[in-house]
C-alpha cells in the first residue's frame, strides 16, 4: 500500500512538471561557443556527410549503394543496387522473389511517387484449398512449400524504377550482387544464426540446401563462405535482359517446371501479366510538417497517419520524453489505431478503401476525446470504426538520399524469414510466403484472397518534407504488426521532442496492440517509468526489440544517417565525394 501511495504521488509529480523543450534542428547539434574542452551535447551521434547517404540492414549492401552514388549515380541508381545486392547479402529478407513498396521523391520536378510491387495471388489460387474437412485453416500450407508462394514484384518494381528515374547503366547496377554472388560472402554472425534457425525448413528442400547450408545437416558457420552460383545466374540474366528474365525469359522457364513438377499454383501467365502499379502517396501535416506515406496495399501508411492524426490533438512537447505520461499517450492511441488497422482496407484495385475518412479530422478527434491521460482504457472494450462515415515479421527497409536532393525509401520482404523456405532449382532465387496475408478467417472481408490481388501490408516507407517543401526525414523499418508504431514513435522523437537522428532511432520503444492486453517494452525504458505504467492501468512486458529503422535527416548543408543498432551489422556510409 505504501509503494503504491508513493507510486501515485509520483505520478502526480510528474503529471504537473512539464519538460520545457529546447527547440533545436532535428539533425543537427547545439552550437556552443568556442572552448578549451570541446563538450558534445549528445550521447548518440548520427553519420555525417554533405553529397548523399545511404543506410541499410547490411555492411556490404550499404557499401554498394555509396559507391553508386561516388559514381555520380541518383538515389534511384543506388536504390536498385543495394536491392539486388541485399538479395545476396541479407537472404532471410532481401530477394528476387518477394515484394515491396518504394516512395520516390524527385527533387527537380518536385514528384513523389509511391511504387506498389507486391505480390499478387496466383490466378489458379482458391480460398478452399487452404481450408481441411474440418473447416480448419491449413497454415503450414499458406506459410511453407510450393503453396505458399504469390506472384513476385521485387524485380518488376526494381526496373520499373529505374526505368523511369534511373541514370546509370542497368548492367552496373547489377554488377555488385553479382560479384558478391559468385566470389561469395563471409558468413556473419548474425546470418550464421539465421541459416541455422531456417535449417528445420530449408532442409525439406533439395534445392533449399544446395542454396544455403553446407549439407541436409549443417548451416554454414561464421566464418565460412557463401558462395551462391545460381543466384549469380539468375542476376546474369536479369542484367541481361532486364525484369523480362523473371516473367518471361530464362528464369520464368524454370519456375514454372517447377511449379508444374510440384504442384505450385504461379503459371506462365500470371508471370507475364504482373504489373507495378504507380499510385498516389497519402500523406498528413504533422506540426508543419508533411509527412508522406504508401496507400494501401498498405495498411501501415494509413495507421501511421491517422496516429499522427490524433497525436495532433495533445501537445507531446510538453511531456517528457520516455516518461509515463508520454507513453502511456502513445499506448492509448496505438491500441486505437491499431483497432481500425484492419477495419474495410484492401488492394484498391479490389475494393474501395474510404481513405479520406480514415484520414480525417474528425475522425482524429473523435479517437482522442476518447484517451483518459490518467488511466489506461482496457483492449477489451476497443472496437474497430467504420471510417466510411467520415469519408469526403521479416521484411528489411533502405533510405537513400543523393547530392541532387532526390530520396528513395524502400521497404521490401518475403513475408516470414526466409519467406516459404523454398527455393526454385537452378535460380537460388527464395520464393516468399504472401498467400498467408491474406483475411482467411473472415469471408467478404476486403482483404479476402482472390486471384490476382495484393494482400494488404504494414511496410511504411516514409518521407517527410519541411514548410518548404524540402525533404526533411527519410525513414522505414521492418517489423509486422508494429512498423507504423514504430516510425511513429521516431517521428515523434524527431518532431516532438526534437532528438537528433541518432538519439531518436536508439531511444526505447513501445508497443500495444488491440487484440492482447500487454504493452510490449524495450531494455531501457526506466523502472520506475515502467511502474507508473502500471499504476495507470497497462499490463507491462518486457519484450525483444522492436523494428530497425534506417534513417536519414537533411539539415541545412549535411545529411545525417543512423542505422538502427537493434540489428547486427546494419550501416550508414556518407559520400562526401563524388567520381562524377
Amino acid at each position: 500500500m505504501i509503494m503504491r501511495i508513493w507510486l501515485l504521488a509520483s505520478l502526480l509529480v510528474q503529471f504537473s512538471c512539464m519538460a520545457n523543450t529546447q527547440s533545436v534542428d532535428i539533425a543537427s547539434p547545439i552550437t556552443t561557443s568556442n572552448q578549451t574542452i570541446i563538450r558534445y551535447d549528445s550521447i548518440h551521434h548520427p553519420v555525417v556527410a554533405r553529397h548523399g547517404m545511404v543506410v541499410t540492414q547490411n555492411e556490404l549492401a550499404s557499401r554498394v549503394g555509396q559507391n553508386i552514388l561516388e559514381q555520380g549515380g541518383n538515389a534511384i541508381d543506388a536504390t536498385v543496387a543495394i536491392g539486388f545486392a541485399l538479395a545476396v547479402t541479407l537472404p532471410r529478407a532481401g530477394n528476387l522473389g518477394g515484394s515491396g513498396f518504394m516512395l520516390i521523391h524527385m527533387e527537380q520536378a518536385q514528384e513523389t511517387v509511391a511504387l506498389d510491387f507486391r505480390s499478387i495471388a496466383p490466378s489458379a489460387a482458391r480460398l478452399e484449398d487452404f481450408i481441411d474437412e474440418d473447416g480448419s485453416i491449413l497454415w503450414d500450407d499458406l506459410t511453407f512449400g510450393v503453396r505458399a508462394p504469390a506472384v513476385p514484384g521485387t524485380v518488376a518494381g526494381l526496373y520499373h524504377a529505374w526505368q523511369k528515374f534511373g541514370s546509370l547503366s542497368w548492367p552496373l547496377l547489377l554488377a555488385p550482387a553479382i560479384n558478391l554472388a559468385k566470389e561469395g560472402i563471409a558468413v556473419s554472425e548474425d546470418l550464421a544464426y539465421a541459416l541455422a534457425e531456417a535449417m528445420p525448413i530449408m532442409s525439406q528442400y533439395p534445392s533449399s540446401i544446395v542454396a544455403y547450408a553446407r549439407d541436409a545437416d549443417n548451416s554454414y558457420l561464421a566464418g565460412e563462405i557463401l558462395h551462391q552460383p545460381d543466384l549469380a545466374w539468375s542476376l546474369e540474366r536479369i542484367s541481361e535482359q532486364g525484369a523480362n528474365a523473371l516473367y518471361s525469359g530464362d528464369i520464368a522457364e524454370k519456375i514454372i517446371d517447377f511449379m508444374d513438377r510440384s504442384g505450385g499454383y504461379i503459371s506462365s501467365q500470371d508471370l507475364q501479366n504482373y504489373q507495378v502499379k504507380e499510385r498516389e502517396p497519402i500523406a498528413t501535416n504533422y506540426r508543419q510538417h508533411k509527412v508522406v506515406t504508401m496507400p494501401p496495399s498498405s495498411v501501415g501508411g494509413l495507421a501511421l497517419l491517422q496516429m499522427l492524426n490524433v497525436l495532433k490533438q495533445f501537445d507531446v512537447s510538453r511531456l517528457e520524453p520516455g516518461s509515463a505520461r508520454s507513453l502511456h499517450l502513445l499506448a492509448e492511441v496505438m491500441k486505437r489505431v491499431n483497432a481500425n488497422r484492419r477495419q474495410g482496407i484492401g488492394d484498391t484495385d479490389f475494393v474501395s478503401v474510404p481513405i479520406k475518412g480514415i484520414l480525417s479530422e474528425e475522425l482524429a478527434k473523435e479517437i482522442a476525446a476518447s484517451i483518459d491521460l490518467e488511466v489506461a482504457l482496457p483492449v477489451s472494450v476497443i472496437k474497430p470504426i467504420d471510417a466510411n462515415p467520415y469519408d469526403s515479421r521479416e521484411t528489411t527497409h533502405y533510405s537513400v538520399v543523393d547530392d541532387f536532393g532526390n530520396a528513395v525509401s524502400t521497404s521490401y520482404t518475403l513475408g516470414y524469414s526466409f519467406g516459404s523456405g523454398l527455393v526454385v532449382p537452378g535460380t537460388g532465387i527464395l520464393l516468399d510466403n504472401q498467400m498467408r496475408n491474406f483475411a482467411h478467417r473472415e469471408p467478404g472481408h476486403a482483404n479476402e484472397m482472390k486471384p490476382g490481388k495484393r494482400p494488404v501490408s504494414t511496410m511504411t516507407p516514409t518521407l517527410v518534407f519541411d514548410v518548404n517543401d524540402k525533404v526533411k526525414i527519410v525513414t522505414g523499418t521492418p517489423g509486422g504488426s508494429r512498423i507504423h508504431n514504430v516510425i511513429m514513435q521516431l517521428l515523434v522523437n524527431l518532431i516532438d521532442y526534437q532528438m537528433n537522428i541518432a538519439e531518436a532511432t536508439h531511444a526505447p520503444r513501445i508497443y500495444q496492440g488491440w487484440r492482447t492486453s500487454e504493452l510490449a517494452i524495450e531494455r531501457g525504458v526506466n523502472a520506475d517509468t515502467s511502474s507508473l505504467l502500471q499504476v495507470m492501468g497497462h499490463d507491462v512486458q518486457l519484450q525483444q526489440t522492436m523494428g530497425s529503422t534506417q534513417s536519414i535527416a537533411r539539415g541545412e548543408e549535411r545529411l545525417y544517417g543512423s542505422a538502427d543498432p537493434r540489428r547486427p551489422g546494419a550501416l550508414a556510409l556518407g559520400v562526401n565525394g563524388l567520381l562524377h
